[in-house]
């Protein structure tokens, strides 16, 4: 029954994606219907195998809303790799938003590369997304695990099989095989690559 409920969601969620124009897709299972908005002149390209929960039940440590994926301006471009996973995040791009293959996103963590409303107290309140905010690109490597309820600002760039602590904010660049924690987060370790053997 539980296997049948998933199916029937993620033919709903498929179908509803792919009417708001989001690409890719092939093979994806979504446990529960995520928030996806794409703005009109934007790009949201997904890849194969996406696995997306969004109902807490069917999560370890429970998630505190749906996976939320978005484009909020013109232009921007949201591109999530190959085998990749989230559990109730958030990914919003308002100029480019880059997630490698076999990345997996922790519950609650939240990626975005922007700030959303302008700096100064006259401008804040009622001038939310101006085309001329600040914003910069964030790329995130292959294999990388971003920890429950972290953090990713603009312009972050975090390189292949990093590892991001639960709660870090992250802001800047980060060599790969790092492991990453902290607010502001600092590289506190390294990531052994597997040995393979013949």
């Amino acid at each position: 029954m539980k296997n049948r409920l998933i199916a029937f969601i993620t033919l709903i969620a498929v179908l509803n994606l792919r009417r708001k124009g989001v690409d890719g897709l092939a093979g994806s299972k979504f446990v529960g219907l995520p928030v996806v908005s794409r703005r009109e002149g934007s790009s949201i390209t997904i890849g194969s195998r996406f696995v997306a929960v969004s109902w807490a039940s069917f999560q370890v440590i429970g998630v505190n809303h749906p996976a939320v994926i978005r484009t909020v301006q013109p232009g921007a471009t949201l591109v999530i790799g190959d085998d990749c996973g989230m559990s109730g995040a958030t990914v919003v791009a308002a100029t480019s938003i880059r997630i490698g293959n076999g990345c997996l996103i922790g519950a609650n963590a939240t990626i975005v590369d922007t700030d959303f409303h302008p700096i100064h107290s006259e401008e804040r309140r009622y001038d939310s997304m101006p085309p001329a905010l600040e914003k910069h690109a964030v790329v995130i490597g292959k294999n990388v695990f971003i920890g429950a309820n972290s953090i990713i600002l603009k312009g972050s760039n975090i390189g292949d099989n990093s590892v991001v602590g639960a709660g870090s904010v992250v802001s800047g660049s980060f060599d790969r095989n790092s492991i990453i924690a902290g607010n502001p987060a600092t590289i506190v370790g390294t990531v052994r690559s597997a040995q393979v053997t013949a």
